[in-house]
Parts: C-alpha cells; sequence; structure tokens
C-alpha cells in the first residue's frame, strides 16, 4: 500500500523505513526482501543483480517512490541540493550496511551512513542508521540544455534500496572487512600476472602466464605492452579491439605482444612495477612500447622514468613510445572523494554495460563495502591518482628524458537528454568544469603538470560531438589508427 510522502519535510513512516522528504512530493511503497515482483520494480541491471550476490550483498528493504515531484512549499528550505532523510533498522554488529539510490533518469549512487563511527549504539533495541541522499532531479526535456540539476516539475520514479553485508566474507583467505581488505580481495580475485595477449585470447579472462619461453621470444625485438587502468583487467579494457586491429598489432610486433594484470586498488603503480620487474627474468633485456588506459598510463610511466628508483637487478628494459589513453597524469578529482568514484563506474556500466560487466562492479561494492564501516587505510591504488597528492607529487617531478608520449583525450557530452545527460551533468559538477571524460579531465591527460615531458604535443582530443566516454576509446577507428601511427609510425 502507498503511503504519501510529506513535501512539508515531516516524517513518513514506510514498511521498517522512515521518510523525510522536505520540497518532495509523491507516494513510497516497501518491499520486504524476497516480495514477488520486486526484482521488475527495481529497475537494475542484470549485471549488478549478479555482482551482489557474488560478493554477498543482500537485500534487507526495497523501497518505491512514485510519482514524485520537485515542489515548493513556503517555509521550507531545500537549498541547492535537496535531500531525503531515511532513517533504517540497524543491521547488528555482523553486517555492513548501504543505502542504493537511483534516480528517476536511472542514475545511481551509494549512500552511506551518516552515524558510522558509534558502534555502541549497534545493539542497542531500536538502535537505526540514518542516510542523507543528495536528490539530484535530472532537467526535463525542454531544460535539458541548462547546466542545472533541479528540472521545473520533473517527474519520476526514485529508488531506495537498503544492502547489507557480511562483515566477514565466507571466503577465509579474503576475511574481515575493514582497512586493507581490498588488498585481500584482489590477491584471492584479482591477482597479478603477466599474460598473453593474442586475437584468439586477447578478449578473455582465460589466457596463459607468460613462462621463460615467452620472456624469451619477447626479447628478440621490440614487444608491445597493454596496461589497464583502475578496476579493470587487460581483457576488459581492451576487449573492445576488433579481432583484426589486433591481428595488425601482432603482425607489426612479430607476435611480441603481452599485457600486464595488476593490482589497482589496494597498491600504488610504483609497487605494481615493482612486481612485474621481479617476476621478469632476471638477465632479460626489453624494448617496450605501450599502450594505456587511465590509471594505467600511471603504471606506465613509473616504467619509463623512474626506474632508477626500481629493483631492476641484470634486467634492462627500454620504453619506446607511449601512448595514454584517458590518463589521470595530472589525477582526477574522483581520487578525492571514494563515493565519487564508485559512483561513477556504477553508472559507467549501467551506460556502457559491455565494458567490463560483473567484474568491474564486483571490484566497486569491494570498495563501498570499505567505505561502508568507515575503512579506508589500504587503498593506495586509488590515492594515487589524488591531484597533487603525494603519489602523482613524485610521479611529476625529474629530470627531461627521451620518453616519446602520445596522447588521446575527450571531452564527453552525450547528444540527447536521459540517463547519459543527466549523469554528465552530475560529473561536470564533482569536477567542477565541463571538460572530462566521466573520470578524467580532458587537458589532465597532456598538460603541463610538472614533469618536464608534460606538456605532450602530439595529441588527439575527442569533441563534445564525437561522445566518446572514458571506457570507448578502442571502440573508435579513430582512436585507433592514431595508436597505430603513433607506435609504429605508419598510419592505417
Amino acid at each position: 500500500m502507498s503511503t504519501p510522502l510529506d513535501p512539508f519535510g515531516g516524517a513518513v513512516t514506510v514498511g521498517s523505513v522512515t521518510l523525510r522528504t522536505p520540497g518532495l512530493a509523491g507516494s513510497a511503497e516497501s518491499y520486504p526482501a524476497g516480495s514477488p515482483g520486486i526484482r521488475n520494480a527495481e529497475f537494475i541491471t542484470d549485471d549488478l543483480e549478479q555482482a551482489l550476490i557474488n560478493e554477498h550483498v543482500k537485500r534487507q528493504e526495497t523501497v518505491v517512490l512514485t510519482d514524485t515531484a520537485e515542489i515548493e512549499v513556503a517555509g521550507v528550505q531545500t537549498g541547492d541540493e535537496p535531500v531525503i532523510e531515511v532513517e533504517v533498522p540497524h543491521p547488528g554488529e555482523r553486517l555492513g550496511q548501504v543505502v542504493l539510490y537511483v534516480d528517476e533518469s536511472g542514475v545511481s549512487s551509494w549512500t552511506f551512513a551518516s552515524d558510522k563511527g558509534h558502534p555502541e549504539e549497534t545493539t542497542r533495541v531500536g538502535a537505526t542508521q540514518t542516510y542523507v541522499i543528495r536528490r539530484f532531479v535530472p532537467p526535463a526535456p525542454e531544460h535539458a540544455g541548462t547546466r542545472g540539476l533541479i528540472g521545473a516539475g520533473a517527474l519520476g520514479k526514485k529508488l531506495l534500496k537498503v544492502l547489507v553485508f557480511p562483515l566477514v566474507d565466507p571466503d577465509p583467505l579474503i576475511g574481515k572487512v575493514g582497512d586493507y581488505f581490498a588488498h585481500r580481495w584482489e590477491k584471492k580475485k584479482r591477482p597479478y600476472r603477466t599474460r598473453s595477449f593474442t586475437p584468439e585470447d586477447y578478449a578473455s579472462g582465460d589466457s596463459s602466464e607468460l613462462g621463460a619461453d615467452d620472456w624469451r621470444r619477447l626479447s628478440e625485438g621490440p614487444a608491445l605492452l597493454l596496461v589497464h587502468g583502475t578496476l579493470s583487467r587487460a581483457h576488459i579494457a581492451f576487449g573492445s579491439l576488433p579481432r583484426d586491429y589486433v591481428e595488425q598489432l601482432h603482425d607489426r610486433y612479430c607476435g611480441r605482444v603481452l599485457a600486464f594484470d595488476h593490482f589497482t586498488l589496494s597498491e600504488d603503480p610504483k609497487e605494481n612495477v615493482d612486481w612485474l620487474a621481479q617476476h621478469i627474468p632476471d638477465g632479460t633485456t626489453l624494448e617496450f612500447d605501450v599502450l594505456c588506459h587511465s590509471r594505467g598510463g600511471l603504471v606506465s610511466r613509473v616504467l619509463a622514468e623512474k626506474q632508477s628508483e626500481l629493483s631492476l637487478g641484470s634486467r634492462a628494459i627500454r620504453v619506446r613510445n607511449t601512448v595514454f589513453v584517458a590518463t589521470p597524469n595530472a589525477g582526477t578529482a574522483l581520487a578525492q572523494n571514494f563515493g565519487n568514484l564508485v559512483d561513477t563506474y556504477t553508472n559507467l556500466l549501467k551506460l556502457l554495460p559491455d565494458t567490463g560487466g560483473v567484474e568491474v562492479i564486483e571490484g566497486v561494492i569491494t570498495v563501498m563495502k570499505q567505505i561502508a564501516i568507515g575503512a579506508l587505510k589500504g587503498l593506495d591504488g586509488l590515492q594515487a591518482m589524488r591531484p597533487q597528492g603525494p603519489f602523482l607529487n613524485w610521479l611529476n617531478t625529474g629530470p627531461a628524458g627521451n620518453e616519446r608520449y602520445f596522447a588521446l583525450g575527450s571531452n564527453y557530452e552525450p547528444a540527447e537528454p536521459g540517463f547519459a545527460s543527466s549523469l554528465d551533468l552530475l560529473i561536470d559538477r564533482v569536477f567542477k568544469q565541463a571538460d572530462n571524460d566521466l573520470v578524467v579531465p580532458t587537458a589532465g591527460v597532456y598538460e603541463k603538470n610538472g614533469s618536464p615531458l608534460f606538456p605532450i604535443a602530439e595529441r588527439h582530443l575527442f569533441a563534445a560531438a564525437d561522445a566518446v566516454p572514458h571506457t570507448r576509446y578502442f571502440a573508435s577507428g579513430v582512436a585507433r589508427a592514431k595508436i597505430s601511427e603513433w607506435l609504429t609510425g605508419q598510419e592505417e
């Protein structure tokens, strides 16, 4: 049975949830876990559903708000960022809790309890947790060209999904959720490896680990190294490359093509390269061209620029050409607030469901668990992308070298109003600027950042009209042609 919301801000109880919605009219209906038909009411993707199952996250309760409308109520102040205040029963000592909010355009956000940090309250009878949800409202179609987020008279349906998860992972090798939980998770589920990258296996996670014979072959001439970005793996980051393009790369490098799968959450890019160096056979001499995406560019720069600070032993590695694709060489605002980061990747996968799916969302959920309990230690891989943070300050200082750098960047703007437009508006607010690809500021890929190797002169920028978001560069024929030109000096 539906319960009317109170736009004056009074408390409304629906199921076991209490809502306060100043300035918002509509009605609410509660669906306890296991309610018939609730899957259809939730309008979440199949990939998110499967990832929640895989990571042992369960529904506690779902509240659906229908016929919602932003209205002006005399004496009620909602401010620039109106909110929905949600009070829910505390799940107890053994469970963590979070609320997943989905607005009428389909944009999702993870919201964390505002009163965490009071463990003495967890066992008190009647204990609750409070969530304050920013209710950004997408502009109505007739206002889609404006930069405001509050639409005039926008009607819609909103979802509040109360989720719980065990504070001890069922896998004993992963264990208790807390500081450094992400490291144990990556070690178990996203381990390091150097892998083959052939036309037969490049889009598959089931590729072979490189052995001694492979490294001997790779040392016979220039090789191509592919390095993925945050929350990704090689087959996810580069899986959208057409097979015939991968075949061309193999022909040009005489089959000497490999990829590096590495931790992106819990270890910084220097630690990533330290692992790589130690797993190349001693005495090996290598000459690399590098194609890297997103955070993978920071890993690639450590390999190219900071060898004096690595333990290479008798190994010799030379980096000739590096193509940075959407690399946060000056950082990204998403690394300053991990809540924004997990929101962005959740929505990117809804916008582009063929760019990682379940595997990426599992990583998002892993970070979400740490945020939910206030345990932020051990996320060094994400901290490395913080603008002016310790890692980037270290990376962006040093003498100029002989590295040849190239850059691909994009200013993403959706062509049509709706989900993509609403997401773009929200990301622009996070970055406080419109020029970004939803994850990385456009100019941050190539512009001055303190390093004498920047700015990068040889670059290609996708304009707003091209509508190329962070995870879709390799689907672009223009991008692939530039990569071929830069890596081999040959235009397709």
